[in-house]
């Protein structure tokens, strides 16, 4: 039997006052999870454009003489922190980490390129670091520790790590380890500036004939 307009308005109404307040609290989350993700990306779109910016008159500022300050490595610092998860940031403590090493300051170089190594997602960036990194470490004495440094290239960096890796090893005396990184650096495809280095080197010291 069917039911007339009535019954069915009934029903309606009887389906309503029993679920109507969960259908709307849904709408409402739905919309309000909906106008939370716009605005989200909103605000992460204004934070990296205002990074932009700000990134642009750190790096303009870096590179006029008499602007290079010591307060520059602290605004760097500081521009790691506010935008931090962008792209911008291990970029600002690349330029602190130079300006430290200017300004004699090594240790907050090297503080500035080790973060860098744990936060960049960019391999490059990783690799640039490792290269400054292990040049202070090294100009510190600190042989060992500069060369630990040097693992896992990128494409590209690989010669120049090799490279770095035998320059250090010649200067600790180990020549063994300079011509065996020299002569991996030459067979990837570094230039004669490597040969001449790898000649340079002194015949390793055989040991006395029983």
């Amino acid at each position: 039997m069917v039911a007339s307009d009535d019954e069915q308005v009934e029903r309606l109404r009887e389906w309503w006052n029993e679920h109507g307040k969960t259908v709307i609290a849904g709408v409402v989350l739905g919309v309000a999870g909906l106008l939370g993700w716009f605005g989200w990306q909103s605000y992460q779109e204004n934070r990296l454009n205002a990074a932009a910016v700000a990134y642009a008159q750190l790096d303009q500022a870096s590179t006029i003489p008499a602007q290079t300050d010591p307060k520059l490595i602290e605004e760097a610092r500081e521009f790691a922190e506010t935008y931090s998860g962008t792209a911008y940031a291990p970029l600002a403590l690349l330029i602190g980490a130079s300006l430290a090493t200017e300004h004699d300051q090594i240790s907050v170089a090297i503080a500035y390129l080790e973060r860098v190594r744990e936060t960049a997602s960019e391999r490059e960036l990783v690799a640039t670091a490792q290269l400054q990194l292990a040049r202070l470490l090294w100009s510190e004495g600190k042989h060992e520790q500069a060369r630990a440094t040097l693992t896992d290239p990128p494409a590209g960096f690989t010669s120049l790590f090799y490279e770095l890796e035998g320059d250090i090893a010649a200067d600790q005396g180990d020549i063994a380890g300079a011509r065996a990184a020299y002569e991996r650096a030459i067979e990837i495809g570094s230039g004669q500036l490597v040969g001449l280095k790898l000649d340079s080197l002194p015949a390793e010291t055989q040991g006395d004939p029983l």
